[in-house]
């Protein structure tokens, strides 16, 4: 007899880590159904009640949302739902034990790659005897964190069925957009990222590939049977693997153009800028590419040294004249501090942004690196007796005060534009990616694109000009707290510029919903 299990994960981009799990479990026919996650627990309760599910699996992506899953947890628990709770994700991957402290009344932590471990558990879960031995999974034995020995993921991801998809009704989304994983993995080893670390501890080290047609099979079929128009690929680097890997997304490209596809639909793709080159990138574009997402980080070479980026920044620069000269729309990841950034190094990231985005082809913003578990920062900070707090709550201050001064400027100056789902920034990602996009049904209009830049130009140098002043203040000394009253008068001036960009925003024709919310969450 088939098992009935809910699935429950937050819904970002098709939240693909549950749907493979689902499609695994309905191969061997067992029942699923797909929740999305809500801090509210009466719809789930309500579902529960209703569907009575054997076993719950929860996909905690953020560590930073335990709390809110560990509330809904016991609100379940305390309404008599005996069901079989497991949770999955990075953070359980790493930190099973804190996780079981945080939430007691989960029954079993999937460490890692899950879908051979959840089948099992989904196979066993009314045994204890049983399950409780499966490979890859953690567990409370009175109160104590029992971690089962590792499993070993698989070479081939080909095994896998493509993710179950049945709820989604994407001809209701202003743009089809749909997300596809052709492969997993990272053989890249940056400093801030737990992905190399999550593979090797799965014991698939470096990245696996799938079948370029079978990655075009599952394309074509969300093209013309499902009718998506734009394919966000959610690969950790797409062309991450050397020259194989070109060959490879060359043959992805080739099999799109093969089948006709280019002429029904638009990708994007992430990657390193020292991938990008016009010889290969040429045949992407020419398959559809639209869109790429870089890795930047950093501007400065002793912040892109200490988050292992091994690069220049005129590589940055390069890959952005690039993809320019391609008429590819871009954006891009940065941090203006990592945690042993200096003024001068703040400084230097901050003139390259000047540089790298002064046409308002990209929006210039940014964030600071934060400690993720699992990563090599987080570990090194912790060797340094920097990181306060457990795991799930660790913060550090900068070697230099001054720069934590900087920091908490930029968290008062630009908490509206930089930071936060609906923040100016993201709405001006989306409208360039909007006004940049040129498809069959939906044509460019260059006096639109034109008046986006513009906008972006505008908002780019306001931030850059105040965050320039601020550093000048700070680093020679005239202001030594936030209440420096230069300082309060800059982020006041900040604010309101931002504010009025924001007006010219809504004024221009409604960014399409999908670009806005489904590419740059």
């Amino acid at each position: 007899m088939g098992r009935h299990v809910l699935l429950v994960g937050y819904e970002d981009q098709d939240n693909l880590g549950i749907r493979y799990l689902s499609s695994r479990l309905l191969r061997q026919g067992h029942h699923t159904r797909i929740v999305a996650f809500g801090n509210d627990p009466e719809p789930l309760l309500h579902i529960i009640q209703s569907e009575r599910p054997d076993i719950v699996g929860f996909s905690l992506i953020f560590q930073y949302m335990v709390p809110q899953f560990s509330a809904v947890i016991r609100a379940l628990r305390a309404a008599g739902v005996q069901a079989h709770f497991t949770i999955g994700g990075h953070y359980a991957s790493f930190e099973p034990a804190e996780l079981l402290r945080h939430i007691p009344e989960l029954d079993s932590v999937v460490r890692f790659e899950g879908e051979d471990t959840l089948s099992e558990i989904v196979e066993q879960f009314d045994r204890p005897s049983l399950w409780r031995t499966i490979p890859g999974i953690a567990w409370l034995d009175h109160g104590k964190t029992i971690l089962n020995p590792p499993r070993q993921g698989r070479t081939h991801i080909d095994d896998f069925p493509e993710p179950d998809r049945r709820d989604i009704d994407y001809r209701r989304q202003d743009l089809p957009t749909a997300s596809v994983l052709a492969s997993r993995g990272c053989p890249w080893k940056c400093s801030f990222c737990s992905i190399i670390t999550f593979y090797e501890a799965n014991g698939t080290t470096g990245r696996r590939r799938r079948n370029p047609a079978k990655v075009a099979d599952e394309v074509e079929y969300l093209v013309r049977d499902r009718g998506v128009r734009l394919i966000l690929f959610q690969d950790d680097d797409f062309l991450a693997g050397g020259m194989d890997a070109k060959a490879w997304a060359k043959a992805v490209a080739g099999e799109i153009v093969c089948r006709g596809l280019e002429e029904e639909m638009r990708w994007k793709i992430a990657c390193r800028s020292d991938e990008i080159r016009a010889d290969l990138m040429a045949p992407l574009v020419a398959a559809g590419l639209c869109h790429v997402y870089m890795g930047v980080e950093g501007g400065d070479e002793t912040s892109l040294a200490a988050l292992n980026k091994h690069l220049k920044p005129q590589v940055h620069l390069r890959a952005g004249k690039i993809l320019r000269d391609l008429d590819v729309s871009f954006d891009f990841g940065f941090m203006l501090l990592e945690p042993w950034s200096t003024l001068q190094t703040a400084r230097n990231n901050l003139e390259f942004l000047r540089t790298f985005t002064e046409d308002g082809w990209a929006v210039a913003g940014f964030c600071r690196t934060l400690p993720y578990v699992g990563t090599p920062i987080e570990k090194r900070l912790r060797e340094e007796g920097r990181l306060n707090g457990s795991s799930l709550e660790a913060e550090y201050r900068f070697l230099d005060p001054r720069v934590d001064l900087l920091w908490d400027f930029c968290l008062m100056a630009f908490e509206g534009r930089n930071f936060g789902k609906h923040a100016t920034w993201n709405v001006l990602r989306g409208l360039l990616f909007d006004t940049h996009l040129d498809m069959p049904g939906r044509r460019r209009d260059p006096d639109r694109d034109e008046a986006a830049r513009a906008l972006v130009q505008s908002s780019n140098g306001v931030m850059l000009d105040v965050l320039e002043n601020a550093i000048d203040l700070i680093e020679t000394g005239e202001a030594k707290t936030l209440e420096h009253h230069e300082l309060v008068e800059l982020a006041k001036f900040a604010r309101v510029e931002d504010q009025s960009i924001r007006r010219q925003l809504t004024a221009m024709e409604r960014v399409t919903e999908s670009a806005c919310e489904m590419l740059f969450r």
